[in-house]
């Protein structure tokens, strides 16, 4: 199966579908500076086929994850496709067929997650999963980790795979498997490395493995050799989800309801929160200037505040740029303009 595919290759995903056969469900990208990750699939030792999900060229497609069932196929995956602004979301697609997936349709803003039956689960870029199904919502919290992919095994969908790195420290990669029904927790590797963004479908594990360039430089690399290692790092409680598209509710002044919005961003907005990541971000940025390397944590703070901005347009736009520049060319956001925007919204709440 992975002798046929090509280029660099990463996010697998195993499953069978109904006749038995093994599928595979993986992004590959050509093997450039700044790669552009695409869904495809393959089924048994045949040739891969490419997932039309009908974005543009330049938008990033990943993290599948899919099952059939009586009606057809159910494909998830995340993607800022059709977003300028460059805002992940979690994904669907459906159809009787791989062949005649439906439009992808947008759930819910995401960096990482899945959907699965009547199963939505949803990553923050750190510490936090968020699990909506029909046994009630749920989180899962692991302190100091950032998260970079969260699937599950397509023979016992109860267990979670959990990818990510810890802030601060120059450990490696890990995917932890968190059972949901006995809260059982193992570190996974294979061939003596993490098995990072792994599958598992029975005694097989499929996990992307770095080469040589770029962190996502990587192969999808085969083993039948899994070592677990117990832990107790992560910790489930009772999530507190609103019934509006599972919008995370919180206790810091954002609790609103649609009627109370003359506008409805996708995520509930909180100026609070929008303070609370700039001043994340303004604390890293002197730590940066000492030397530590926060680049990726600093950027990731806008980006939050950027999200929680939604309901102030001029505002999302200017953290937005801010964002931007910061990337692009190190340009540092102007603090003092944008507490006074901030604070002339205030005045209106």
């Amino acid at each position: 199966m992975l002798e046929k595919i090509g280029g660099l290759t990463h996010m697998p995903f195993l499953c069978k579908n109904e006749s038995g056969e093994k599928i595979l469900f993986y992004s590959t990208a050509e093997e450039t500076e700044n790669p552009v990750w695409k869904l495809h699939y393959i089924i048994g030792n045949n040739e891969p086929c490419h997932i039309a999900t009908g974005f543009a060229e330049n938008v990033i497609e990943c993290s599948p994850t899919a099952w059939q069932d009586d009606t057809g196929w159910h494909v998830s995956f995340i993607s800022n496709g059709h977003s300028e602004s460059g805002i992940y979301r979690l994904y669907r697609m459906d159809g009787t067929s791989l062949e005649t997936l439906a439009k992808p349709v947008a759930v819910r803003i995401a960096r990482s997650g899945f959907i699965h039956e009547e199963r939505i689960v949803v990553g923050e870029v750190q510490d936090v999963v968020h699990i909506h199904d029909s046994s009630g919502d749920k989180k899962i919290v692991l302190p100091g980790a950032f998260l970079y992919r969260i699937a599950y095994r397509s023979d016992d969908p109860d267990k979670l795979l959990i990818s990510g790195d810890w802030i601060g420290e120059n450990t490696d990669v890990f995917t932890l498997e968190y059972d949901l029904n006995s809260d059982a927790q193992r570190y996974l590797e294979c061939n003596g490395d993490p098995a990072y963004k792994c599958t598992i479908l029975g005694d097989e594990i499929l996990y992307a493995k770095r080469e040589d360039g770029g962190f996502e430089n990587r192969h999808i690399c085969h083993s039948n050799h899994i070592h677990g290692i117990d832990c107790k790092i992560a910790e489930k409680s009772e999530d507190i989800l609103s019934s509006s598209g599972l919008h995370i509710t919180k206790n810091c002044g954002c609790r609103l309801s649609r009627s109370e919005r003359a506008e409805k961003p996708v995520r509930t907005s909180c100026l609070e929160c929008v303070e609370k990541h700039l001043g994340a971000a303004a604390v890293l940025l002197s730590e940066i200037h000492n030397g530590y390397s926060y680049r990726f944590f600093l950027i990731g703070h806008l980006h939050e505040a950027e999200e929680e901005s939604q309901e102030w347009p001029e505002l999302h736009l200017v953290l937005r740029e801010a964002r931007r520049n910061y990337i692009h060319s190190g340009t540092v956001p102007d603090w003092e303009s944008l507490a006074r925007q901030i604070a002339t919204i205030r005045e209106t709440l």
